[in-house]
Order: C-alpha cells, then structure tokens, then sequence
C-alpha cells in the first residue's frame, strides 16, 4: 500500500536529496568567494572599481594556507552531499567542513585588514549562520538515523519457522 516499506526508502530518498542540494548550495556560496580571492591573489582577475574593488586589500592580505583550508572546507561540503544521496554517512564530513569554515572565519575577522575592510559592518559573530548550520546538521544527523528500509510488518507470508 501507499504506506508500506518501499514509501519510506523514497522520502527518505527525498529528504537526502533536499539536503544535499542545501549543503551543495552553501559549499557553492563559499567557493565563489574563494574563487574571487585565488583569481585576485594569481593575477587573474583586475579590480579596478566597484563593490569587488572593496574586496582587494583583504583578497591580497589573506595567506595562500588560508585559501587552501578553505577549499578544504568546500570539499568537504561537496563529499557530505555526494555522501548523503549514495546513503552513507555523511555528518563526520559536514561537521569538518562546519568546524574549519567557523574557525577560518574567526581567524580572518581577527585581521586587521578584514576590520578596516568590514569597518561599517556591526562586528561579531554571524549566529544566525551558525544556526542553520547547526540545523542542517542536525537533520543530517536525524537522516542518518533513520532505518534505510523500515522491516515488514509480520504476517504468515513473511514469517519464520513452520507454517
């Protein structure tokens, strides 16, 4: 019926997919800010005006080892969404990649450049960030724990033993 085990696989199918969208979504939303910054910092892309014109003396005072954590943290992103869709564990990855982006955001805000860059911008921590992060985690999580195929309801069809 529309309510039997082969229902479930599929909404949770479903779900997995949705998240892993989210999470691709959110590595996408880190990787074009890198992107800027490595094509800036290798000579590839000249700002002259504009809002990225903003960008340039933080793009040029941040560490190439900077960049290089932060791909990782990308990476890890886009192998937690790839994880999620093939049904395996996917949260280890995403709370990696969470771990590295909150603690290289907190190192570049301590900067003094990211200050004078950011200097109108209200200091402190975006929380409201680190709760959807949190939540999408936390739906991770909850995916994960979540029986791949729920066991059929007993009847004398499926039943062990003698009939």
């Amino acid at each position: 019926g529309p309510e039997g085990p082969g229902r479930w696989g599929a909404v949770m199918m479903i779900l997995r997919v949705l998240i892993a969208v989210a999470v691709i979504l959110q590595a996408l939303s880190s990787f074009f800010p890198l992107l800027g910054n490595v094509l800036y910092k290798s000579g590839q892309a000249h700002i002259a005006s504009g809002p990225a014109a903003r960008m340039a003396p933080l793009w040029a005072a941040t560490p190439w080892w900077q960049l290089a954590v932060w791909l990782l943290g990308v990476l890890l992103l886009l192998v937690a969404a790839w994880r999620l869709v093939r049904r395996r564990p996917a949260l280890g990855f995403y709370a990696a990649a969470i771990v590295i982006n909150t603690g290289l955001n907190w190192i570049m805000q301590h900067g003094t450049v990211y200050r004078e860059v950011f200097r109108d911008a209200p200091a402190g921590f975006d929380f409201a960030r680190l709760v959807i992060l949190l939540l999408g985690g936390a739906l991770i999580w909850w995916v994960e724990q979540q029986p791949a195929r729920p066991s059929p309801i007993p009847s004398p069809a499926n039943a062990e033993g003698p009939p």
